[in-house]
């Protein structure tokens, strides 16, 4: 793509923003919860690490959490997007410049928290390049990203200026997938741990972040558009949700069922811990799949707000799966090489995150508010 081809965006740009119309409410919101941001990361700043109420035996705390949902948003809406464009999925063509950047400030966001997770992202990133190694899943996630980012960037900007953006649609689409099964195979290849050792938690990082971006691409269509012209992309989107959010449910009822009759030691013991959680059933699987589900099947076809506001719900119950993902993964510590001296007999941790953990992973969700106000202000994304 020349230089020239690029002159024709000038038009898509407003250097000006345009502040008329400013929804106060939503701007004293996203300030809001920066501040709150900016005093956890003030608190982590003064303390460090000492900040967190992470352990020896749980070292992945909410910030964790946190991140893996920003990015599950985020690499779910620009798949749905950039599949719209590759695809030519007329009925979600409308919304689809939108959700792309909508989905790369939500990865931005998610970089706001995992900023302040690692301690120091420049020497990781330098490291990483200079010593990662190719059978890491890590070092993909180092790869894919930037990619991902660089590709997504590049599809808005073809896409803004007319052009079809076939090519770079289809490696922004290949690119969020792998960024998202890299990001679960984190999980599915922890092999010292019986519970989420396996393919489901690669797949179950895919299906749940699409259905994120299914959330979101409805309440972006509600909130954002005036006229009809969303309304067959939601429909359709609501088809889609059916079918992943059916799959999800098979999926715990096959995880969970063999969990319980194979009665693995370091298995069962995460699932008893589970099956006492509110964060499982009322949050993880009600909100975040049966409420979907149930509105989806039977609510009108023509009346797409209760779907909107059961995408609300989904999004709650996308934040706590990872929740409980990061848990679960950590609810058996794991045995230390000298267990005589160091270690207590096993037992079941308990992690509650601090304040200044809950200021950084909430006030986050006020960066990604801001940014799309900005975005708004800024870009002309109709």
């Amino acid at each position: 793509m020349a230089l020239k081809d690029f002159i024709p965006l000038r038009d898509k740009i407003s250097l000006k923003p345009d502040f008329s119309g400013i929804n106060s409410l939503f701007v004293v919101a996203a300030l809001v919860l920066i501040g709150v941001y900016l005093y956890g990361m003030f608190g982590f700043l003064q303390h460090g690490h000492h900040a967190f109420n992470t352990t020896r035996e749980h070292p992945w705390g909410f910030l964790v959490s946190a991140y893996e949902f920003f990015v599950a948003l985020s690499m779910g809406t620009i798949a749905i997007a950039s599949s719209a464009i590759f695809f030519d999925i007329k009925a979600l063509k409308p919304i689809a410049k939108r959700a792309l950047v909508f989905g790369l400030l939500a990865l931005i966001s998610g970089f706001a928290v995992f900023l302040l997770e690692i301690g120091h992202p420049i020497t990781m990133v330098i490291y990483t390049a200079l010593s990662g190694h190719p059978t890491s899943a890590l070092f993909w996630l180092g790869v894919f990203y930037p990619l991902t980012m660089l590709f997504t960037a590049l599809t808005f900007i073809a896409y803004s200026m007319g052009k079809k953006a076939k090519l770079c649609s289809m490696l922004a689409l290949i690119f969020a997938n792998s960024s998202i099964l890299t990001a679960g195979s984190i999980f599915g290849l922890l092999n010292n741990n019986p519970f989420s050792t396996g393919v489901f938690y690669p797949i179950e990082f895919l299906l749940s972040g699409i259905l994120g971006g299914i959330f979101l691409f409805a309440i972006i269509a509600k909130f954002f558009y005036k006229d009809e012209s969303f309304k067959s992309g939601v429909l359709l989107l609501k088809e889609a949700a059916i079918a992943i959010a059916s799959l999800l449910l098979i999926m715990y009822l096959i995880k969970y069922l063999t969990g319980i009759y194979g009665n693995v030691p370091g298995k069962i013991e995460v699932i008893n811990t589970i099956f006492y959680s509110y964060k499982f059933w009322l949050l993880e699987l009600t909100f975040g799949v049966i409420i979907p589900l149930v509105i989806a099947v039977w609510g009108s076809k023509e009346q797409i707000g209760l779907f909107c506001c059961a995408s609300v719900l989904g999004l709650i119950g996308l934040m706590a799966a990872r929740i409980n993902v990061v848990e679960a993964v950590q609810v058996v510590p794991k045995q230390l090489m000298k267990t005589s001296e160091y270690q207590l007999p096993p037992s079941i941790t308990h992690y509650s995150p601090s304040i200044t953990e809950w200021a950084i992973g909430i006030g986050a969700i006020g960066i990604f508010m801001l940014l799309l106000f900005l975005a708004e202000r800024v870009l002309k994304l109709d």
